[in-house]
């Protein structure tokens, strides 16, 4: 059977993104994407809540990101999932690696292209690319992730 690993999101950059080098001399850059989420429950009662995305690009995609990426700027990211896990700290997560990054808006441009209203910049963003420690925190309160 053949298995599948895609991920699309559609979100706000959180913060200016910075490009770094991998040991072996690959550029890499690591930003978070904020996707804002609406749902109902069953009382008919609204929902929004923001996910906080950490994606990776490497390479050329990499230097084209932290060129054109300001915090604010709108995105769309398809790309696949890695697993991860460090046994001696008991911590684990997910890097979502980015295989294509669209640039839907730049930022000061408030998410909207050609005219047309688009979602507005997560509130609270900042700090969250250190997304792993919010994660700990959640988990340890008995919450790590939502529950409909």
């Amino acid at each position: 059977m053949a298995s599948i690993n895609t991920f699309t999101i559609v979100g706000n950059v959180t913060k200016d993104v910075e490009l770094r080098y991998t040991p072996s001399g690959t550029p890499a850059v690591t930003f978070t994407v904020a996707v804002d989420n609406v749902y109902y429950d069953r009382d008919g009662k609204k929902h929004e809540e923001t996910d906080f995305i950490p994606v990776t690009t490497y390479g050329k995609q990499a230097e084209n990101d932290a060129k054109f990426l300001k915090k604010g700027s709108m995105v769309a990211v398809m790309g696949r999932i890695r697993s991860w896990y460090k046994a001696d700290e008991r911590k684990g997560g997910f890097n979502f690696e980015a295989e294509n990054v669209q640039y839907l808006s730049r930022a000061g441009n408030g998410g909207r292209q050609g005219g047309e209203a688009g979602p507005q910049k997560a509130q609270g963003a900042e700090g969250h690319d250190d997304w792993m420690r919010d994660y700990d925190r959640a988990e340890q309160s008995g919450n790590p992730g939502r529950r409909r």
